[in-house]
C-alpha cells in the first residue's frame, strides 16, 4: 500500500479542528476515524502525529463538555500516557497543548 503524504493528513486534521471548535460532534467523529486510518499508512512525520494527538485531546475535551462524565480528564495524565508510549516527544506535545 502506498503511503499518504503527511501534508494531506495535516489538512484533514485542520478540518477536524474546525468541526471541534464548532462542537459539531457528528462530523468531528467521522473525520477522526478517517484520520486514524490514514495516520497508520502516512509517511513518517512526528509533527503530524503530535498534531493528531493534540486534536485527539481537544476532541475529548469537546466530548467532555458536550456530554460530561463523572471523571474530568487531567492534562498531566494524558501527557504521561502519550509520552510513555516509547518515544520522548521533547516537550512538543506540551508546547502545542499550551499553544491552543
Amino acid at each position: 500500500m502506498e503511503s499518504i503524504p503527511s501534508p494531506v493528513v495535516a489538512v484533514k486534521i485542520n478540518e477536524w479542528y474546525k468541526h471541534i471548535k464548532k462542537f459539531n460532534v457528528k462530523e468531528s467523529e467521522k473525520l477522526r476515524e478517517e484520520i486514524r486510518k490514514e495516520i497508520d499508512v502516512m509517511e513518517e512525520d512526528e509533527q503530524a502525529v503530535l498534531y493528531f494527538q493534540l486534536m485527539e485531546f481537544r476532541h475529548q475535551l469537546m466530548l467532555d463538555y458536550v456530554q460530561p462524565s463523572g471523571e474530568p480528564l487531567e492534562k498531566s495524565d494524558y501527557l504521561k500516557a502519550v509520552e510513555g508510549q516509547g518515544k520522548k516527544m521533547a516537550g512538543f506535545l506540551e508546547y502545542y497543548f499550551n499553544f491552543f
